[in-house]
């Protein structure tokens, strides 16, 4: 009983989250800082947002997916994105320790909201880098901690290769994956690392044949392949 009622506490925390997620997505696409408004507005109207239509998943149900002031549409994103968030958080705390799950679930927080900014902004946030070493820091310390020098070195290895690869090409490669790269490198571990680096370059080439877009962001597909090999390293434990 007292378990069911953990796992439904933690998918409505990460609906919050999602709810949170959200904000990061579309004030900075939208060209709004981060901390203004202090509340929520219709994109369309800009009307303020009352508190009992910012419920995560349930308001946009209830609203049919309209403003209840102007009845413009608002996005699917924002339900799937609490939905995602609140499907994350239920895994992590069933499947791992609690220290684990919460690491995980900032991983999770810190990083979804890069992948669209990346997409429309070529943008990556300074707090996902951030967030994802400091995270994996301590993941590290308190679970692998006998190969941390040696997933140090595998992230100092995709750095080099980054490195070239920014002379070679110049624009190729952003600033911003600079850092991403290396800090989920350190994340997934030295064994998860070339993994890593197929994944995400497979990634951004197939979005460059589908799009035909020769500047390639490739900060979601480091973030999607990241994530999911750190996440298949804690449920292996290696």
């Amino acid at each position: 009983m007292w378990d069911k009622v953990s796992l439904l506490f933690w998918f409505v925390v990460g609906t919050i989250f999602g709810s949170f997620a959200n904000v990061l997505i579309y004030r900075p696409i939208a060209g709004l800082k981060l901390t203004e408004p202090r509340f929520s507005v219709c994109p369309n109207c800009r009307k303020r947002i009352a508190w009992y239509d910012n419920i995560p998943i349930f308001s946009f149900i209830l609203l049919r997916g309209r403003c209840r002031h102007c009845g413009a549409k608002i996005s699917i994103r924002y339900p799937l994105v609490e939905l995602a968030f609140g499907i994350s958080f239920l895994v992590n705390h069933t499947l791992f320790p609690m220290d684990v799950a919460l690491l995980t679930d900032a991983i999770f927080v810190a990083s979804v909201p890069a992948i669209f900014t990346d997409l429309k902004l070529m943008l990556l946030p300074d707090y996902t880098w951030i967030t994802v070493l400091g995270s994996a820091f301590l993941i590290n310390v308190f679970h692998f901690r006998n190969s941390m020098l040696l997933d140090i070195f595998g992230a100092l290895v995709s750095l080099v290769i980054l490195i070239g690869l920014r002379i070679k090409y110049k624009d190729g490669i952003g600033e911003g994956d600079l850092f991403l790269l290396p800090v989920y490198s350190f994340a997934t571990g030295f064994l998860f690392m070339p993994l890593l680096l197929f994944g995400a370059s497979l990634g951004g080439i197939v979005y460059s044949l589908l799009s035909k877009n020769r500047v390639i962001p490739f900060g979601p597909f480091i973030i999607i392949f990241g994530y999911s090999l750190l996440f298949v390293r804690l449920i292996l434990n290696i």
